[in-house]
C-alpha cells in the first residue's frame, strides 16, 4: 500500500476509535466513583505524559532513524491497553492505566509527524494534511454518532463500547502499518537545549505568544476534573447523552473551522485572539449555572464555535511568528510547556474542589471553582493584548500544524481528553 493511502486511512481509524473512546475517559472516571482529587490526577497525568513523553521518544527513534518499528509497538501496546479498559474498577487504576495510555500515545505521536514528514512532499503536504485532518474529525463524530445507536442511558457498561472501539482501530492500524515501507534515515545532531531557549527568548513576538498561552493553560486546565463531575454527579446525564453533546460540539467545530480558514489571514488576528480567549472564559461560568440539557446544548454550540477560531486564527498566527525553518520545533516547547501547566493546573483544580466540597454542597462548590476558574482565565487574557500583528501567508500549512499542536476542546464534557495522533 503506498505510504500516503495508508497515512489517511490509519488517520480515520484511530479517529473513530480510540479519539472517539478518549472522550468518555472523563466520565468513566467520575462513574467509578472518583473524588474531584483523583480526576484531577487523571486528567493531569494523561495531558502532561502525552506530551513530555515525546522528547524522550524522539530522541530514541532520531538514533534509529526508523519510524514503523515505533508506530508497529506502540499500536500494539495501545490496543492491549485500550482492551483491558473495561476490566478497571477503581479510579487509581484508571489512572495508571490512562497514563499508559499516554505515555505510548506519545511514543506514537513524534513518530508519526515525523513519518508524514517523510512520506508527503512539502509542496503538497499542507493542503494533503488539511484533507486528513477533516477525516480524522468526521470520522470521529460518524463513530460517536453509531455508538448512540447501543448506548443504554446512566450505565458504566456502555462505555465498553468505545473502549474496545479504541483497543480495536490499534490492533487494525497495527497490521496496516506493517504493511509500510520505509527507508533508514539519518537524522542530524540536535542543538543544545540551553541554547534552543536562548533563541526563543530573543524571538519577541513568539515569546510573548509563549507567555500568554502558557499561564492561560494552567487556569484553562483547572477547570478540567470539574466538567464530568457536573455533568455525571450534578445533571445526571447518561452516557448517550454526553455522546450528543459531544457530537455537537465537534460538528460545529468541523463546519465553522473551514468558513474560519477561508478568511484568516485577511483581518488583524491579534483582537480576534484576545476576543476569542475572552469569550471562552465563559464556558466554565455555563457550566456553573446552567441547569438543562437545552442550555448544555448552548454550552456545547458556544463551544464547537469558538473552539474552531482558537484553532485556526491561533495556529496561524503561530506559525507566523515560528521560524520558518524551526516551527516544528518551535511547536514541540509550545506543547512541552503545555504538559507541565496542565499537569499542575488540573492538580490545582481538582484539590480546588476537593477542598470546597469540604465546605459547601456539590453544586455551590462546582459554582465557587468556576468563579475562581473565569477570574484566572479570564485576567490571564489581557496578556494576549501584547502580541503584535505580523505579516505572512500561511494557508497552505495551517493542515500540518492543527495536528501538530495539542489544542484541546474548550468545552468537553469529559474534560480536557489526550487527543491519539
Amino acid at each position: 500500500m503506498e505510504n500516503r493511502y495508508l497515512i489517511a486511512l490509519r488517520s480515520f481509524i484511530v479517529s473513530a476509535g480510540a479519539t472517539a473512546a478518549a472522550t468518555f475517559v472523563g466520565i468513566y472516571g467520575v462513574l467509578l466513583g472518583a473524588n474531584p482529587a483523583e480526576m484531577g490526577f487523571l486528567q493531569s497525568t494523561s495531558n502532561s505524559l502525552s506530551n513530555a513523553g515525546q522528547v524522550f521518544w524522539g530522541r530514541i527513534s532520531d538514533r534509529v532513524g526508523r519510524r514503523l518499528p515505533f508506530l508497529i509497538m506502540g499500536s500494539i501496546s495501545l490496543a492491549a491497553l485500550w482492551f483491558l479498559m473495561p476490566f478497571v474498577y477503581d479510579p487509581f487504576n484508571l489512572i495508571v492505566l490512562y497514563a499508559l495510555i499516554s505515555v505510548f500515545s506519545s511514543l506514537i505521536t513524534v513518530n508519526w509527524y515525523a513519518f508524514i514528514a517523510d512520506n508527503v512532499e512539502s509542496a503538497t503536504r499542507g493542503n494533503f494534511l488539511s484533507a486528513i485532518n477533516n477525516l480524522s474529525s468526521v470520522g470521529t463524530v460518524l463513530s460517536v454518532v453509531a455508538m448512540t445507536f447501543f448506548f443504554t442511558g446512566q450505565n458504566i457498561h456502555d462505555l465498553y463500547i468505545p473502549f474496545m472501539a479504541g483497543a480495536i482501530s490499534y490492533a487494525i492500524t497495527a497490521v496496516l502499518l506493517a504493511r509500510g515501507k520505509e527507508k533508514s534515515q539519518n537524522r542530524p545532531e540536535s542543538r543544545r537545549q540551553r541554547q534552543k531557549w536562548r533563541e526563543i527568548r530573543k524571538n519577541v513576538p513568539f515569546y510573548r505568544y509563549f507567555v500568554a498561552t502558557s499561564v492561560q493553560g494552567y487556569f484553562w486546565s483547572m477547570a478540567w476534573p470539574m466538567f464530568p463531575i457536573t455533568i455525571i454527579s450534578v445533571m445526571n446525564f447518561s452516557v448517550l447523552t454526553v455522546a450528543y453533546l459531544t457530537i455537537i460540539s465537534l460538528s460545529v467545530t468541523i463546519a465553522t473551522q473551514y468558513i474560519f480558514g477561508r478568511f484568516v489571514d485577511r483581518v488583524n488576528r491579534v483582537p480576534l485572539i484576545f476576543l476569542n480567549r475572552s469569550m471562552l472564559c465563559m464556558i466554565p461560568l455555563m457550566y456553573g449555572l446552567f441547569t438543562s440539557f437545552p442550555e448544555f446544548v448552548i454550552v456545547e454550540i458556544y463551544s464547537g464555535f469558538l473552539g474552531a477560531i482558537q484553532a485556526v486564527v491561533m495556529t496561524a498566527y503561530l506559525l507566523d511568528v515560528a521560524p520558518r525553518e524551526s516551527r516544528a520545533e518551535y511547536i514541540s516547547k509550545i506543547n512541552g510547556m503545555n504538559g507541565v501547566v496542565y499537569f499542575l493546573g488540573a492538580i490545582t483544580g481538582g484539590f480546588l474542589l476537593q477542598y470546597m466540597v469540604s465546605i459547601y454542597p456539590l453544586r455551590l462548590a462546582l459554582l465557587l471553582s468556576y468563579i475562581i476558574v473565569f477570574g484566572g482565565r479570564l485576567a490571564s487574557s489581557f496578556l494576549f493584548l501584547r502580541l503584535r500583528e505580523v505579516g505572512g501567508n500561511n494557508r497552505r500549512e495551517l493542515g500540518l500544524f492543527s495536528i501538530l499542536l495539542r489544542w484541546r476542546q474548550p468545552g468537553s464534557p469529559s474534560g480536557g481528553p489526550i487527543k491519539p495522533p
